[in-house]
């Protein structure tokens, strides 16, 4: 592994809940029937880039998917075709699939980039035989996916606490990292908050992967008890902080997820009730939405680096009906991917059966039921009647 690739691994390991990924994927159960995919976007461009550093990356714009994003989106497609080889067609067939998308345009590239990963044109689907890619219909979801981007009021209310670095560990947080936080609010220009810290974090991450030079302040803190390295991993810490700090509260947490583990839940009755004939069923979002659905589907997660995110396995077993299990996936650390067994919460983990993870669908959806939103304008505080 080339030095590059050993610090990618290194900085996307901090992002997962093990301390490693595995080296190989789960493979698909015989009895399958349908599978789910979410994933976060790609690696992205940070909101705002550092003043006066010598950069030569960026130019896709603020907050925009980078090649990096890319490759992770187009190795987890890849390795998502590995997984759904013997129940998906090699071809998009609209019968069979189902995607989603945020409006946000790094989320609409990663879904298309894992798409162009999952379904290289075979036969009749290729158009140009130098081109290995062949479009795939997908639906914007706003409601579903990035509710924070709707007219929400309660949305707002939830998040405000966040934003405003208000809730008590935030406060804690703040206090205890104010020398680090006016440090580079002095040598930025920018407020002293957790937000601006993470928005550094997020330059750092990408100087790191274009192998750009960090700036002097950096390099040479004059910051009491700081060397570089204490500097720079200080700085990562705050990486997507208030998107997991989301992911951690309820009120946010609820609201991100609710939607989305409805979508979830309603495929999987329709699929009971023989009205569903889907194989596959994709999701492209955010780290607060995608983490926050991941705890509402009790899996034990709490953090997703870019591109990772979880699959949802229903097998239709001879003797035991309807089961499912639930997955992870991760970047390895850029162009490889892997797909493994999730944690469950220990309230899953009694329904699990047999091996220790297959939970029947019916006990499932009773155990998530509570948490799903099927009116996100009610949840959301609006009256339509006044309107």
């Amino acid at each position: 592994m080339s030095p590059r690739l050993v610090l990618l691994a290194a900085l996307f390991s901090l992002a997962t809940a093990h301390e490693s990924v595995p080296n190989t994927s789960a493979t698909l159960d015989n009895d399958t029937v349908l599978v789910f995919f979410g994933t976060r976007h790609g690696n992205r461009n940070p909101e705002k880039f550092v003043p006066d550093a010598p950069r030569d990356w960026g130019q896709e714009g603020p907050v925009e998917l980078t090649s990096f994003g890319k490759r992770q989106a187009f190795g987890f497609g890849r390795e998502l075709r590995k997984f759904v080889a013997g129940l998906v067609d090699e071809n998009f067939v609209p019968a069979e699939a189902r995607f989603f998308s945020s409006s946000a345009n790094r989320c609409q590239m990663t879904l298309q980039a894992a798409l162009a990963g999952l379904y290289p044109p075979q036969g009749y689907a290729s158009f140009d035989a130098g081109l290995q890619w062949s479009p795939v219909p997908y639906a914007i979801d706003d409601p579903m996916l990035r509710m924070y981007a709707v007219a929400c009021p309660e949305s707002d209310a939830a998040w405000q606490p966040i934003s405003d670095d208000n809730l008590p560990h935030l406060v804690n947080l703040t206090e205890a990292k104010k020398p680090l936080l006016d440090y580079i609010a002095a040598h930025t220009g920018w407020n002293a908050s957790i937000s601006n810290a993470a928005d550094l974090a997020d330059n750092v991450i990408n100087m790191d992967l274009y192998a750009a030079p960090y700036p002097a302040w950096i390099t040479k803190p004059n910051l009491e008890g700081h060397s570089a390295a204490s500097l720079r991993a200080e700085i990562l810490s705050f990486a997507e902080n208030h998107q997991i700090a989301c992911a951690e509260y309820a009120p946010c947490r609820d609201l991100m997820a609710g939607v989305w583990l409805q979508h979830v839940i309603s495929n999987l009755q329709k699929l009971q009730a023989g009205q569903n004939d889907l194989k596959i069923i994709g999701y492209a979002s955010h780290t607060e939405v995608t983490l926050s659905l991941m705890k509402a589907l009790h899996i034990v997660r709490h953090e997703i680096t870019t591109s990772a995110g979880f699959l949802i396995e229903v097998r239709r077993s001879p003797e035991a009906g309807f089961q499912l299990r639930l997955l992870d996936h991760d970047p390895n650390p850029v162009d490889d991917h892997v797909i493994y067994q999730a944690v469950y919460t220990d309230d899953l983990q009694k329904l699990a059966k047999e091996d220790g993870v297959w939970v029947p669908v019916v006990d499932f959806i009773q155990l998530i039921q509570p948490k799903a939103i099927s009116d996100w304008q009610s949840s959301c505080g609006i009256d339509l009647c006044k309107q």
